[in-house]
């Protein structure tokens, strides 16, 4: 019963912090620059975790223990956790947005990250990587977009 529920909150509870930053969307309809942030954030958040796994390469740990892990994965790099960059960019996204779907993003992160490194598929630090990762990208696209509106005259 736990080894189900570890598998399950680390494979799919981050449709939750994901859900969240769709609805914070919807409810706030300023479609433009909502979503012209997500999609730069978005992005940012890909480019990072990719530049990261090539700059580091980190054995997942169900290959190092010699097991199979809880949760069906190939024996790739581990490092950043994709889950959790995923994470980092939907709390970073509802930060300035909605702070109590910011917190539930939070503690569906921290339990996602818990749930990968009981799994053995990720290291701590891959779990930490991952969530700033997603953060910093969040902050480079709020950067970017205040950026454009100021050099264009628009107010978001």
């Amino acid at each position: 019963m736990l080894n189900a529920a570890v598998g399950f909150t680390a494979q799919w509870l981050l449709a939750v912090p994901l859900l969240l930053t769709m609805w914070a969307i919807v409810a706030r309809r300023e479609w433009r620059s909502d979503l012209i942030e997500a999609i730069l954030a978005g992005a940012f958040t890909i480019a990072l975790v990719k530049i990261a796994g090539i700059a580091y390469f980190h054995t997942r740990p169900f290959v190092v223990y010699g097991q199979l892990p809880l949760v069906q994965h190939v024996a790739d790099n581990s490092f950043p956790s994709d889950h959790l960059a995923a994470c980092g960019l939907a709390i970073g996204y509802l930060w300035t947005r909605n702070r109590m779907f910011a917190a539930i993003g939070a503690f569906c992160a921290a339990l996602i990250g818990t749930a990968r490194v009981l799994a053995d598929l990720h290291w701590p630090i891959d779990i930490f990587a991952g969530l700033a990762l997603g953060i910093i990208a969040v902050a480079i696209a709020r950067r970017v977009t205040a950026s454009f509106s100021v050099s264009t005259g628009r107010q978001n």
